[in-house]
């Protein structure tokens, strides 16, 4: 199965037939207080989509999880809206059940399973870097073949302790966090330098090549295509400190911009009109230069991110 399908499922079909079914719903509705009623809570759904889709990693992540954390909240507002067109008990409290459920699971998906998940959430900064620590550990596990089993850490530990009694070690920590971050980050910006370079290296398709010499091509692309694809879901649930936010918004553009190119690429050998061959190869060289372009404001938020922490750590070393 193709491994966007979940992702386009949980990003785009789901909160969207959410949305739509609200809207319906609320339409259809019996009595002129339940038409009211019902499009003031659709407009509180069709407001959380725009955050989601136009706002993208603000106030929630876009990603896979923030995509699910937006169906439990459309469907709690859905549920309330079922509720109040409900005439008979039965179905009344069928859907209260609904909505409870799924208030409980936007709970659980926004403060248990990820705390990071909501900038607003309501911990403190000290308990937010515990608890982000708790996450990485939990996500390093299955990295290190231990299902999920939570080994402690005694040095997160130790540097959670100092951060929730010294204000100087939380920007310590954070610095930290940042440190880590971009590591992973240039990890996967040297796997985008690759698909760049094999997009690069790609000769021309000859305009009398044969129907063999077409599809070796072809699947010559397809390749790179399939490693833009899986580098952009990788950039995408790449775990980042919430004061990084925007530097990770625009390494997902340039994610994006490389799985853009690659498909572009891709396209370049199916088509057999020069015409439609040289507009798709202008659009992968586009996406690519667009590309460099989010790389470098990606590096200069960076930077600001390391300048701004300075003073911070300059005077946690003056008191040490």
């Amino acid at each position: 199965m193709n491994p966007q399908i979940p992702e386009i499922a949980l990003t785009m079909v789901l909160p969207l037939g959410i949305t739509f079914t609200a809207i319906l719903q609320s339409v259809a509705a019996y009595t002129t207080k339940q038409k009211v009623t019902g499009g003031l809570l659709s407009l509180i759904i069709v407001a959380m989509d725009c955050v989601f889709y136009f706002a993208k990693n603000s106030y929630i992540s876009y990603n896979v999880d923030g995509g699910l954390l937006l169906s439990f909240a459309s469907m709690f507002i859905l549920a309330i809206i079922f509720a109040i067109r409900s005439e008979d008990l039965a179905t009344k409290v069928g859907n209260i059940f609904l909505m409870v459920f799924m208030l409980a699971g936007f709970v659980g998906t926004a403060f248990w399973d990820r705390p990071t998940l909501l900038p607003v959430a309501k911990y403190k900064t000290y308990e937010q870097v515990m608890q982000d620590d708790k996450y990485q550990d939990y996500i390093q596990s299955f990295a290190n073949g231990t299902g999920g089993k939570i080994i402690p850490n005694p040095k997160a530990a130790k540097a959670s302790a100092s951060t929730s009694s010294n204000g100087s070690s939380k920007e310590a920590h954070s610095q930290e966090r940042i440190k880590s971050y971009v590591t992973n980050a240039e990890a996967l910006i040297g796997r985008m330098r690759d698909i760049t370079n094999s997009i690069d290296e790609f000769e021309p398709l000859s305009s009398n090549a044969s129907e063999s010499e077409r599809e070796a091509r072809s699947s010559q692309a397809l390749a790179i295509n399939n490693n833009a694809t899986a580098l952009n879901r990788k950039v995408m649930g790449l775990y980042h400190p919430h004061s990084a936010a925007e530097a990770h918004s625009e390494l997902i553009q340039a994610s994006e911009s490389v799985r853009l190119a690659a498909y572009s690429l891709y396209n370049y050998t199916l088509r057999e009109d020069p015409e439609e061959q040289l507009a798709q190869y202008k659009q992968a060289r586009n996406q690519i230069a667009q590309m460099n372009a989010a790389l470098k404001r990606f590096y200069n938020n960076i930077e600001n991110l390391k300048s701004n922490n300075q003073p911070q750590q300059q005077d946690a070393e003056n008191a040490n």
